[in-house]
């Protein structure tokens, strides 16, 4: 089962002639009028979920002999010297569970025969078994252990942690082949998520839903991988098993937080690709219990309009056959002041530990190091790397609403000294200090990280406030998940005009970095803006 693109929500005939269905009920006009039997339309999962063709089928087929032969040409681990043999398909998480003093979680025992184990086991001391602050839970990784830990081998999240895991640790230049090896359980997955979403037991469980996300977090990983925009196909089947399970499924304090993790996912996809999700934030917001609430989770709900007026405004902008209208441009800019002031609320209700702090840490770096891991000397240290992280959504979004009103004045081309032209100066002064804080976490996400994957090296010195040193699980985090977390906010940034001379350049020398840690093999290309040029009124030129 993969994604084709765009499914059709027509009935098969209407598909099958390639005309437009307008699905009345129960038989389309189409059908009416053609004396034709309506067949009805396709169930929303098999719309998110379609059978495979035979060419996908051949082409994971061929990803599963590749990671056959990689696993057969890679280097054999202590436990494989001694004899044992490392077969696929047979991580036993049930009873591969220990318990870690530090943390008083579970988490898995080391393995040492396959290299799935491995990668599991990496993702785990990784990404999951590690402190964070309770306010930034809006993800699902930290609800994965309690569901693992219980599960089957062949169970579908099983499945699904393999794939990423392999996907992953596939980043690193030692275990590359490992990526070779993800496609196979990534198709296994999908096939049982299938069978999972149509039986009405496992289409509620929290695994399956958890799954599904699990599903989206690979499709994102190889998006990144191959410097593409991630499609979001299982966003939106996230989205179909939650509306399936109701509020009744729901109710528990992990029901919840998935719920949220969802809402978080495709409001940031629909960010990312101005897409409308006015409709799905009220039927989500309708499922998510009153009493989860924290600030992550304002930061979705104020996100959710961003998205609304991005949809509106940028048709209208780039409507190549017309020009927009006076009332157009106001209407635009009226609604950019009021997502604007909604979404400016939220910095006043996070608790004060969440604010950074200046640290000093690479003053004493030569200077040429100092200038490629630091911009400008400014350094931010933050709680953790998922507040960092949280900040820079917002800081994103901001700069999304304000790159759509550079290019609304742009194209009105106000006269100076008027209000318009004011604004643009506002709006330019705004851009420049929202990109100098993505900036500033630059330092505490990668350190002096220049290569290696997602694995912790010692040699790297990250930032500290000059009287503790960085953390184990902060330096596990930012190994892990530091260039993940930076790669939208740095290339939302790099879209910026009118910045210092010189800031473009060392974002995109900063994205190029993340690319060299995480094996990312094609180069971005220097973005091109559809922002006014710096000549317009209050341009820094």
């Amino acid at each position: 089962m993969v994604y084709g693109g765009k499914p059709s929500t027509g009935c098969k005939n209407c598909r099958q002639r390639k005309i437009k269905c307008d699905e009345r009920k129960p038989a389309c006009t189409q059908c009416t009028n053609t004396g034709r039997l309506c067949p009805g339309y396709t169930h929303l999962f098999d719309l998110v979920l379609r059978d495979e063709t035979e060419s996908v089928s051949r082409k994971v087929q061929r990803g599963k002999r590749r990671g056959l032969k990689a696993v057969s040409e890679a280097p054999r681990t202590a436990g494989q010297a001694s004899g044992q043999q490392g077969t696929i398909g047979t991580i036993t998480p049930s009873s591969a569970i220990a318990t870690t003093a530090s943390s008083g979680l579970f988490l898995p025992k080391s393995f040492q025969d396959s290299p799935e184990q491995q990668a599991v086991n990496s993702f785990f001391s990784t990404y999951i078994v590690i402190h964070r602050h309770p306010y930034s839970r809006r993800g699902y990784l930290d609800c994965l252990l309690p569901l693992y830990q219980n599960t089957r081998h062949d169970s579908l999240l099983s499945l699904a942690t393999t794939a990423i895991s392999l996907a992953i640790q596939g980043t690193s230049p030692k275990t590359r082949h490992y990526r070779d090896i993800s496609p196979y359980y990534f198709g296994k997955a999908l096939q049982k998520t299938s069978r999972a979403i149509r039986d009405p037991i496992e289409s509620v469980k929290d695994e399956t839903l958890m799954a599904v996300l699990l599903l989206s977090f690979y499709e994102r990983v190889l998006a990144v991988a191959e410097a593409k925009q991630a499609s979001g196909v299982h966003d939106t089947g996230a989205v179909a098993v939650v509306k399936h399970r109701g509020k009744e499924n729901g109710k528990s304090e992990l029901s919840a937080r998935l719920l949220l993790a969802v809402q978080t996912q495709v409001v940031e996809h629909c960010i990312q690709t101005s897409a409308p999700f006015e409709k799905t934030s009220a039927d989500l917001d309708s499922l998510r219990p009153n009493t989860f609430d924290n600030a992550a989770s304002r930061l979705t709900s104020l996100s959710a309009s961003v998205s609304d007026f991005l949809a509106f405004a940028n048709p209208i902008l780039r409507n190549r056959n017309e020009f927009p209208s006076q009332e157009q441009f106001t209407t635009i800019l009226d609604y950019a002041t009021k997502v604007e002031t909604q979404l400016s609320t939220w910095p006043a209700g996070v608790v004060d530990e969440w604010w950074w702090k200046p640290s000093r840490t690479f003053d004493n770096l030569p200077s040429h190091e100092r200038n490629l891991f630091a911009y400008n000397r400014r350094v931010d240290i933050y709680h953790d790397i998922w507040v960092a992280s949280i900040w820079n959504s917002y800081r994103s979004a901001v700069l999304m609403i304000q790159y759509t009103v550079l290019q609304t004045l742009g194209m009105l081309n106000p006269p100076p000294l008027s209000r318009e032209a004011a604004r643009i100066v506002t709006a330019i002064n705004k851009v420049q200090e929202l990109v100098d804080d993505i900036c500033g976490t630059v330092p505490f996400n990668l350190g002096t990280k220049t290569f290696g994957g997602p694995a912790d090296r010692k040699e790297v010195r990250y930032p500290d406030d000059g009287t503790t040193k960085p953390s184990n699980d902060y330096r596990r985090s930012a190994s892990g998940l530091g260039g993940w977390f930076l790669m939208e906010p740095l290339k939302t940034a790099a879209h910026a005009i009118a910045l210092r001379e010189g800031q473009q350049e060392w974002i995109l020398k900063q994205i190029e970095r993340i690319q060299r840690i995480y094996t990312i093999r094609k180069p971005i290309e220097k973005p091109v803006s559809s922002m006014p040029s710096p000549s317009c009124p209050g341009g820094r030129g």
